[in-house]
């Protein structure tokens, strides 16, 4: 049994340091991929240190806001089904389920921008 707790305390060890690289490495590709639908929150890690980390990060789809924060060892997420601006509703979800929430919104997205690409052309060129 002790080895078990062991190794149980272990991996959860090891996956709050992988939490921490995933969000700093989520941050930085969101950040960059789409300039204006995301929002990140950075914490100081001292008052005189130059460096921070990720606390949370918000992104903006045309249906819902996905919030992902961490507050020590916990990590939340949650989708916001938003509408012309209100919130009509929070969801508490898994992160895997967050995830795959967020790609599908983030294809629709990509598909309607892509449509508008082209029907701006077609029009300009046309």
């Amino acid at each position: 049994m002790s080895t078990d707790f062991e190794q149980n305390t272990a991996w959860i060890r090891r996956a709050q340091t992988d939490m921490k690289a995933f969000l700093e490495g989520l941050a930085a590709r969101l950040e960059g991929d789409m300039p204006g639908l995301v929002e990140i929150d950075r914490k100081k890690d001292g008052f005189f240190a130059k460096t921070s980390h990720v606390e949370g990060i918000t992104i903006h789809t045309e249906n819902n806001d996905y919030f992902l924060k961490q507050a020590g060892a916990h990590l939340s997420t949650v989708r916001a089904k938003v509408v012309r601006g209100v919130v009509l509703k929070h969801e508490n979800l898994p992160l895997s389920t967050w995830l795959e929430s967020l790609a599908k919104d983030l294809a629709d997205l990509s598909g309607e921008m892509q449509g508008a690409s082209r029907a701006l052309h077609d029009f300009l060129m046309g």
